[in-house]
């Protein structure tokens, strides 16, 4: 039998990756690791463009083919590799698990995404020369994604723009809240998925960059839930990686 050959380009605080870092750990997956440094725009350097053309993080390189967006990648990890069953058996919770993929990647993602680089604005920016930052972002692949990286490397979002990513966080907590009084225990019902992979990260990165909105009252059972996750090893191995020897140079939140 041939042994598969799995790497796996990632960054080390990026929601997306600790996604696919914690299905790869649950599903028991040894894996060779290449962090990126984002905020030295790694991810737009030439050879990391020819696996990930979008130039974003995470990529899954399985056998020398290249795997990309990250909801994309959990659900081929779950249908590529043996290992504990994450995808639930009946329709109708497929179903929900398809819906929890989505809303990780069109709602939680862009919750948290503009408080996230505004938070390592200062380090991104300190990162490059004008020269080089200018010759980095050339390389972007579409003019909306290198308007946005050159906001963050220029300073990062306006009050009334993080205002309005922290209305959306909430929003999300509140969904997810309705959603495990309703089918709880998990995010998609009786049993661990993907949908619980899929939207951990999210919450978790809305818990570290403002922990008062779960502080409250407010959230029983999604506090209830991310207690249970962030006691999972696999969580603690994704979260707090140390599996490779960049980690040390790198920020994690």
């Amino acid at each position: 039998m041939t042994k598969d050959n799995v790497v796996l380009y990632h960054g080390l605080a990026s929601t997306c990756s600790k996604k696919v870092r914690l299905s790869l750990y649950e599903k028991g997956i040894p894996f060779e690791s290449k962090l990126l440094d984002l905020q030295k725009f790694e991810q737009h350097d030439s050879e990391y463009l020819k696996l990930n053309p979008n130039g974003v993080v995470p990529t899954l390189v399985h056998n020398g083919q290249p795997i990309i967006e990250s909801s994309l990648i959990i659900e081929y990890i779950e249908d590529a590799f043996d290992g504990p069953l994450l995808q639930a058996k009946d329709a109708f919770t497929r179903y929900k698990v398809a819906y929890w993929l989505k809303y990780s990647d069109d709602v939680a993602y862009k919750a948290v995404y503009a408080p996230t680089w505004h938070a390592l604005k200062d380090r991104a920016s300190a990162q490059l020369s004008q020269e080089q930052q200018d010759a980095t972002l050339s390389r972007v692949p579409t003019r909306e994604r290198r308007d946005r990286w050159k906001k963050m490397a220029d300073g990062g979002y306006s009050e009334d723009e993080l205002a309005d990513a922290y209305e959306k966080m909430n929003a999300c907590l509140d969904y997810a809240e309705k959603s495990l009084e309703k089918d709880g225990p998990w995010l998609a019902g009786e049993h661990y998925t993907l949908a619980d992979i899929a939207m951990i990260p999210f919450i978790d990165r809305i818990k570290n960059l403002r922990p008062e909105f779960m502080e409250s009252d407010q959230y029983p059972a999604l506090n209830e839930w991310y207690e249970r996750m962030s006691k999972r090893e696999a969580f603690q191995k994704a979260f707090n990686f140390v599996d490779d020897p960049r980690y040390a140079e790198l920020p994690n939140f």
